[in-house]
């Protein structure tokens, strides 16, 4: 209390809750020990370090590049939709299957099929009232291009998820949305773009559960699988509380 009265402060609530205001306003670049690429001579500790670092980066620059009002846009893009279909090739295409099994969930119409042919014969043949979400870090997968050219030919909405960088497939698609545009030389894949777009996708569906959660909400509990959850270790069956 003598320290809530000599900040000038007229109760222990109110220094409490001007600490979480500060707390909240710190920089997150504080959170970002490590800016160096991760090295061939790093340690265990630096590893962790910089992975730690650059995935809380990747998730934040989301944010930092994308527009509220662009994924407001996308949301009703999605809502207006037959159905989404997503196209991505390697790291890009294990995304779009998450991404997939996400729509079904909700029960929206969606594809996420795993070779170039597959896409390529679907792109051409989809109608205007599809929306296509397309993914690739680069931006110039030749694949992932020729898709994108085939979609935009045929006048079918289009959404890029890439890096903020200037490629190629930015002029291909209506609208654009940004990740982390930084990778280790010595990525395994994709890793903290990986992240970052199933974070961006994450807020997409959110938004779009939420705009649309009264005629979502049967669909959401008619496809919650009770069997996938209904054991633990040990025999407890978390519904009931017995044990099994």
């Amino acid at each position: 209390m003598r320290i809530t009265k000599k900040l000038g402060m007229d109760s222990f609530t109110d220094f409490r809750l001007q600490l979480a205001k500060g707390v909240n306003d710190i920089d997150t670049t504080a959170l970002f020990k490590y800016q160096d690429p991760i090295d061939a001579g790093d340690s265990m500790s630096d590893i962790l370090d910089k992975v730690t670092s650059s995935n809380v980066r990747a998730v934040l620059e989301v944010k930092k590049h994308n527009e509220v009002a662009k994924f407001e846009k996308v949301v009703g893009m999605m809502t207006n939709a037959k159905q989404i279909d997503f196209y991505g090739s390697g790291v890009s295409n294990l995304i779009c299957h998450d991404a997939m099994v996400k729509a079904l969930r909700m029960g929206i119409p969606s594809t996420a099929y795993s070779f170039y042919s597959e896409m390529a014969m679907h792109a051409l043949m989809c109608s205007l009232d599809h929306l296509a979400i397309i993914l690739s870090y680069t931006g110039q997968t030749e694949d992932t291009l020729r898709v994108a050219q085939y979609l935009k030919k045929r006048e079918v909405p289009s959404i890029s998820i890439t890096s903020h960088t200037d490629n190629a497939l930015l002029e291909l698609c209506d609208v654009n949305l940004y990740v982390d545009s930084y990778e280790s030389a010595f990525r395994i894949g994709g890793m903290s773009s990986r992240l970052s777009s199933q974070h961006l996708l994450d807020v997409l569906f959110y938004g779009f559960m939420i705009k649309n959660y009264e005629k979502l909400k049967e669909t959401i509990d008619k496809t919650f699988l009770k069997e996938t959850f209904h054991y633990l270790p040990g025999g407890l069956d978390i519904f009931d509380g017995n044990k099994k």
